[in-house]
């Protein structure tokens, strides 16, 4: 039984992976065939749509930080490694645990600043696009920050037998590995 968590935490990775890989091609398609259409109304019809512009920077935040979410899953956000170099090898892992235990928490209090800011902006603002308040759509941000504070947390406490590295994660876009 103890073989059956590992293996079923790696898949629902690979599943998560797969899913955030999907939803971040879908957008971006999305604000492309948007940019174009508005791009080709404005030079040949002289007109458009008023909503695009807001809801294509919206889409890029949402891109931006769906992206963020992916990087981190993949072990592929941005780090610097300075203080690896000076400790002894067997004490990378444990090293790299406390790494992720702070990056977890600075990601919480993230989220948390978020999540006022987003109180902050529903009192204060008015905007609607596409029927939506606008500071609906910020709700990315603390939603995105909670899901890094559990993908660092995970790296910090989840045996490290149960992670699979970045590196050698099949590729879920072309079902290398997964039986797809």
């Amino acid at each position: 039984m103890s073989g059956r968590l590992p293996a079923a935490y790696r898949t629902i990775s690979r599943w998560v992976d797969r899913l955030e890989r999907h939803v971040l091609a879908i957008l971006v398609t999305g604000m492309v065939i948007l940019a174009a259409l508005q791009i080709l109304m404005r030079n040949v019809w002289h007109t458009g749509w008023n909503w695009a512009e807001p809801l294509l920077g919206m889409a890029l935040l949402w891109l931006t930080m769906l992206g963020a979410l992916a990087a981190t899953g993949q072990g592929r956000h941005i780090s610097i490694d300075l203080a690896g170099a000076f400790f002894p090898k067997r004490w990378r892992g444990l090293l790299q645990r406390f790494i992720s235990l702070f990056a977890a928490i600075i990601c919480g209090i993230l989220a948390w600043a978020a999540g006022r800011y987003i109180g902050f902006q529903r009192e204060m603002d008015m905007t609607v696009l596409l029927g939506i308040p606008a500071h609906q759509y910020y709700m990315v941000i603390p939603v995105v920050f909670w899901l890094m504070v559990i993908r660092f947390a995970g790296r910090a406490f989840i045996p490290a037998g149960w992670q699979t590295p970045p590196s050698t994660m099949p590729d879920p876009m072309h079902g290398a590995g997964d039986g797809t």
